[in-house]
């Protein structure tokens, strides 16, 4: 019986093969289907435009989303450890944010899920990731706005910091925009969105005032913003011609044929690259030379974020300045920081974007140097921003011009998994450049903290990317392999 039984299992298991590979089948000519409709529609100059809109929209939304939390700090610090106790204990302010800081970097545990998440950009497609990220934006902008507690707070904070990051709409740059162009596209596109962050201390000025209580109230336009941009995005965005193309002819391919390609790079190392997935990034990046020192300088670099980003609004609050005259420096960041970086694309595409990177990582140190003298000093709070503008600005630039780098040495089939696991792996240094504002701030005024790493980390990580890393300047994405 023995001989029988093991037959009838073996054909069983044959038969469950062959209609799982039909089924599979059936369901990718359904996906080519709708990929070659897409791609015998030709995307006019109109659409191009359509689509520069509603990224623009969204690198508002990102922008402003970024920064919102970080301009009403000394606000919700003061309401939820200072003057409410937070477990049975109230602190003083630096003791509240250095609480904050701690439990806030809970929050980004979720961001090292985020790389998987940009992975599936390589399978599904650019559109249905730039939505869905969009709408978590929105999503949890609404939590904060209706925040009653810390912990709701927590978790409205928590669901921004996942999804904020997702980047989506720079591959959407990076694959549709001509290469000649590519950089100045992109720094129009990011300056203005940076530019929208002036909504924030406008917001401020005609919501908060000088009471610093009605920081919530802050929340809900951008939350709006955010859900009206899912829809115009979901009517009128396509995918990219590079994701269409790619997909296409991968899915044109023999089933049978791309499952044995499979079986055989997992025997062959080098061909792994060509293979979509965050380990896969991570090890082609690590696999080249060139690459490798991308992501070192870039992790050394990103030591520096919390210190740069997170603790200027409450520098200000913490030296004594008023909420209406914070507001006030606040106005000048974003323009300071737009303006700077739609320059940036000029010269990245016209001396590279090696001497872009460097040359802003200088004035990222030179304007942080200015902005502590400043605050310190009791200069006029519109030159206080001016200089939070430059040294945020700068630092910014360099850190996306470095993105931008590792984008333009990866080909398309495993782009959006190099991103992804760049995040992955950027997450060190934001763990070491959190643990150092933490531990420093306890004993250190908060802005000498922040000053020291910012110099340092900017500083190294300038001197490695210089002598280590190759210029991209003019790269043709579709021709890298």
């Amino acid at each position: 019986m023995t001989g029988p039984v093991f037959l009838f299992i073996i054909r069983c298991e044959r038969g469950v093969k062959m209609k799982t590979t039909e089924k599979i089948t059936l369901s990718e000519q359904k996906e080519i289907k709708r990929l070659k409709k897409m791609q015998g529609k030709s995307n006019s100059s109109k659409y191009f435009f359509v689509l520069l809109m509603l990224i623009a929209i969204v690198n508002i939304l990102d922008e402003v989303t970024s920064n919102l939390t970080v301009t009403v700090q000394s606000s919700f610090v003061t309401e939820f450890f200072v003057n409410n106790p937070f477990m049975g204990k109230y602190y003083t302010f630096q003791d509240g944010l250095a609480l904050h800081s701690s439990v806030g970097v809970f929050t980004y545990v979720l961001g090292a899920f985020t790389p998987f998440y940009k992975a599936l950009a390589d399978k599904w497609g650019r559109k249905p990731l730039f939505a869905i990220s969009t709408l978590g934006m929105a999503v949890g902008l609404l939590i904060i706005h209706l925040s009653t507690s810390y912990i709701m707070f927590l978790v409205g904070f928590a669901v921004i910091s996942f999804f904020m990051g997702h980047d989506i709409q720079i591959i959407y740059i990076l694959e549709e925009a001509p290469d000649k162009h590519r950089a100045k596209i992109y720094s129009f596109l990011k300056s203005f969105g940076i530019l929208g962050v002036i909504l924030i201390p406008t917001l401020r000025d005609m919501l908060m005032g000088d009471d610093p209580t009605r920081w919530r109230e802050i929340f809900l336009v951008p939350a709006v913003i955010g859900f009206i941009a899912v829809l115009l995005v979901v009517l009128f965005a396509k995918d990219t011609k590079v994701f269409i193309n790619e997909r296409t002819e991968y899915l044109s391919r023999p089933y049978e044929e791309r499952q044995a390609e499979k079986e055989l790079k997992k025997q062959q190392k080098e061909a792994q690259r060509n293979q979509s997935g965050v380990f896969n990034g991570v090890k082609y990046i690590f696999s080249n030379k060139d690459t490798k020192n991308l992501i070192i300088s870039h992790i050394i670099f990103d030591s520096a974020m919390p210190a740069i980003a997170l603790y200027f609004e409450s520098s200000m609050h913490k030296v004594g300045m008023s909420t209406s005259e914070i507001t006030n420096a606040l106005f000048m960041v974003p323009v300071v920081y737009a303006t700077i970086t739609f320059l940036s694309g000029f010269i990245a595409d016209k001396l590279g974007r090696k001497v872009t990177v460097t040359g802003f990582s200088i004035t990222c140190i030179l304007g942080y140097t200015l902005f502590v003298a400043g605050i310190l000093s009791g200069w006029n709070p519109y030159l206080i921003g001016f200089f939070a503008g430059l040294y945020q600005g700068s630092y910014w630039i360099g850190r996306d011009y470095m993105n931008v780098m590792m984008t333009e040495k990866v080909p398309t089939d495993i782009r959006a998994s190099v991103v992804g696991a760049e995040g992955l792996l950027v997450i060190i240094g934001l763990a070491v450049g959190y643990g150092l504002a933490i531990v420093g701030m306890i004993k250190f005024p908060i802005w000498w903290v922040c000053l020291a790493i910012s110099v340092v980390a900017v500083g190294v990580a300038a001197i490695m990317f210089a002598k280590g890393v190759k210029e991209t300047k003019g790269a043709n994405l579709d021709e890298i392999e």
